[in-house]
């Protein structure tokens, strides 16, 4: 009876250290860290853009100029940040589209799923000829 009591207390001791060791020398910090970075700064371009096309939308511009001088001023701003380059332009549109549908779409009629897809396809096209 001692032998079996003594051999789960060894049995349980030893999945403990196993346990422990491996929660302190996994490392996820790293990899929680990189993907924050990249949807920091598109949280970051997202917002500066629907600023700047609400209040341009505000001031009675076109749609289309409206978007025109936000990637514009926004692709100025942001043109010397790292990781520029490395952000995913598809995440970004819809994170624009969604974003501005959310904060000024009611003066566009733009109100779902398709008005936030055909806003971030009209971004991307607009996006490649700039």
């Amino acid at each position: 009876m001692k032998k079996k009591i003594r051999k789960i207390i060894s049995n349980l001791l030893l999945l403990i250290l196993i346990l422990s060791t491996n929660i302190f020398f996994i490392q996820v910090d790293i990899v929680s860290a990189s993907e924050s970075k990249e949807s920091n700064l598109i949280k970051k371009i997202s917002k500066d853009y629907t600023k700047k096309f609400c209040n341009a939308i505000g001031f009675g511009l076109s749609k289309e100029s409206a978007m025109n001088f936000s990637l514009s001023e926004n692709k100025e701003i942001f043109k010397n940040r790292n990781g520029i380059k490395n952000v995913d332009k598809e995440l970004l549109a819809h994170e624009i589209a969604y974003s501005v549908v959310d904060g000024c779409g009611y003066q566009l009629d733009l109100y779902g799923d398709e008005d936030i897809d055909e806003f971030a396809n009209y971004y991307l096209s607009l996006e490649r000829e700039n």
